[in-house]
This record gives structure tokens, sequence and C-alpha cells, in this order.
């Protein structure tokens, strides 16, 4: 396939070389900046960059808008009053609907997973979620997935959604929480790094035996004299302390 990538920020860094590699051409890279887009299309064996939204190549199989959530509405408005496309448009956001893209030919690709500047990305185990309101493109979008995963799955709008609410907690609110746990390490002058096998079998557990069963801690024992001691510890960060009252709460609750 032909492909038109537009944006060029972490998604598409790690997105577009896994779909050359599986044998895709990306034949264009916009962004509004000149200089990321060159840093991506150097990563492209036959991809041309451009900032202009007019100068887009109107040739391609599928246009790939990696862009920030809010920013879709507005560049693809802009696409579409500037461009008679044949091509699939597609958006990659977990939260965001259908109804953004103005094409008659659209559709969602959105891989469930956590993109960093330096760390790779398992891409033949990372879900690929498709939804669109064709089924034909829903079919094309499908095969184009495969070809760099081998978990691919069609949903319909609100199950996506809820995909990404769970996505969240599970990725981004638990590494925000290890993050506060690095800022006490420091703050107390203890090694973080002492932490890492915990956080490793914390991870392990919760894929291997579940989440809740895996559940440790003095919460979920019921604890008191250590959660008092904990709030103790935390009396000069309110925002800490907040948190720590918060979870403890829910585990005790459930």
């Amino acid at each position: 396939m032909k492909i038109v990538c537009i944006g060029a920020g972490r998604l598409a860094h790690h997105l577009m070389p896994e779909l050359q590699f599986a044998g895709h051409t990306i034949i264009q890279v916009y962004n509004r900046t000149h200089w990321p887009a060159v840093l991506l299309s150097q990563k492209l064996h036959h991809a041309d960059h451009i900032t202009r939204l007019e100068d887009l190549n109107t040739e391609a199989d599928f246009y790939f808008l990696t862009i920030a959530d809010d920013a879709i509405s507005g560049v693809a408005g802009e696409v579409a009053r500037l461009h008679e496309l044949t091509g699939i448009v597609v958006h990659c956001s977990g939260v965001t609907g259908l109804e953004i893209l103005p094409s008659s030919q659209r559709g969602i690709f959105y891989p469930l997973q956590t993109f960093s500047e330096h760390h790779e990305v398992e891409w033949s185990q990372t879900p690929v979620i498709i939804t669109s309101d064709r089924e034909e493109i829903s079919q094309k979008l499908h095969k184009l997935a495969r070809t760099i995963s081998s978990v691919v799955y069609t949903m319909d709008e609100e199950k996506k959604s809820i995909i990404h609410l769970a996505a969240v907690f599970a990725n981004n609110f638990t590494n925000h929480l290890i993050t506060l746990a690095e800022d006490i390490c420091k703050k107390h002058d203890v090694p973080f790094e002492i932490l890492k096998p915990l956080i490793y079998s914390t991870f392990q557990k919760a894929i291997h035996i579940g989440p809740s069963e895996g559940q440790t801690g003095p919460a979920i024992r019921g604890d008191e004299k250590t959660i008092q001691k904990h709030l103790a510890l935390l009396e000069d960060e309110p925002e800490f302390k907040k948190i720590y009252q918060l979870i403890t709460e829910s585990i005790m609750s459930r």
C-alpha cells in the first residue's frame, strides 16, 4: 500500500517504519514544522517531506493522521477543503470518533500501546483496534493491520473508547504512581533502583495471575497501624497524602 503520513510525532516515528518494514511504501510525510518531517522521512526509503497541506500527494491508498487528538478535526477539515482524496483517511486516536473525519472514506487505526522516544515497541504483539462505518474499509484496515500485528480487533466506537479509558488506568495512572514513588525516593535520598524488582514482579503477577488476585499491601490486609504511619510520613506532602488515602479507600472497599 502507498501511505501518506500527516504528523511526525512519536507515534509516526514508531508506526511508519514498521509499516515500511512490512512492505508498504510511505510516499510522503507532512508536518507543519520542517525538521520533524525531515527526521521521519530520513527513516523511510521513498518518503518526500512537506510542510504545506496544499502539497499533499493525492495518490495514496491511506492517509494516516498521526497527530494529537485536539488537532485531528482541524487538519482533517483542511485536507478535505484542499483535496478530493480517493484514499482512506485514518486517525489513530483511542477516544476520538469517526465523525471528526469529513471524508466518506474513513476509519480508525488505534494501536493499543505506549510510545516513547527511546523505547522500541514489539509490534507483532501490539493490539490494533479497527473502527469504521463501512465494512469494506474495515476489511482493508484489518488487512493492513495484520501486516504488522497478529492481534487485531474490529470494534465500534463505544467499545474502543472503553478500552482507551481502561488503558489510561492501566498505563498512564500506574506510571504516574511509579513516578511519585521515584519522587519519594529522591526526596529522602534512597535509591529508586531498589524498587525495580518489585515493580517488575507487580506487573508480571498482574499479567499471569490477574491484578485482583495479585493485590497485596496494608490496605487489603486492613492494617490501620501501617496506613496511619504512612500518612504521618506524608504530612508535608498533601497531594501525595490525598492520593494515598483515595487509593487505600478504593482497595479496602473491594
